[in-house]
């Protein structure tokens, strides 16, 4: 809510980017699907679980995404939040040490973590607690959905370097195992 004219250029054009991300993200097929297969469990809430649940896939793709390591990656992203402190929403100033303390995106590279992470959410939001749900859904279709996040990051990136003239530093998203 606050104007984008009230952050540096770069910080901007980052928000619009990451406002088109979202809007080309509830718009694509393949996450529509994996949306389907998560209203049972989650409802309304489908989209937020999703969010969630990519990155778990994109975790453990990341050796064939990108040729940074993955960890000192996650570590460099934090350390870039940490460095733009002053620019973040009160709640994620708030919420930003024990994020970074918890390693909570290095947690992501696992089921358990990412079901750590909805459960923290269903105690503290008004997100169902199914995390079990999630459990059965991602053994029962991990390749499947692990398609579709491979297929959208293909999709995405493609269309941020068309719109923005950006891409993830170093990823190799046109040979993906997808493709």
């Amino acid at each position: 809510g606050i104007p984008l004219t009230s952050y540096p250029p770069d910080v901007a054009r980052g928000i619009v980017m990451h406002r088109a991300i979202d809007s080309f993200t509830d718009s694509h097929p393949g996450l529509s699907l994996c949306r389907r297969m998560l209203r049972p469990g989650y409802q309304k809430y489908a989209s937020v679980v999703l969010d969630v649940l990519m990155d778990l896939f994109i975790s453990n793709s990341w050796a064939a995404l990108s040729p940074y390591p993955y960890k000192p990656f996650v570590y460099q992203f934090y350390l870039q939040l940490v460095r733009q402190w002053s620019l973040l929403p009160p709640y994620w100033q708030d919420h930003l040490p024990g994020l970074v303390e918890d390693d909570r995106l290095g947690r992501y590279q696992t089921i358990e973590g990412i079901c750590e992470s909805l459960d923290i959410m269903a105690t503290t939001t008004t997100l169902p607690d199914a995390s079990p749900f999630v459990k059965d859904l991602i053994a029962e279709h991990y390749h499947e959905i692990n398609r579709i996040v491979l297929d959208f990051l293909h999709d995405i990136t493609s269309a941020m370097i068309r719109q923005f003239e950006i891409a993830p530093c170093g990823w190799e998203l046109m040979h993906s195992p997808a493709h």
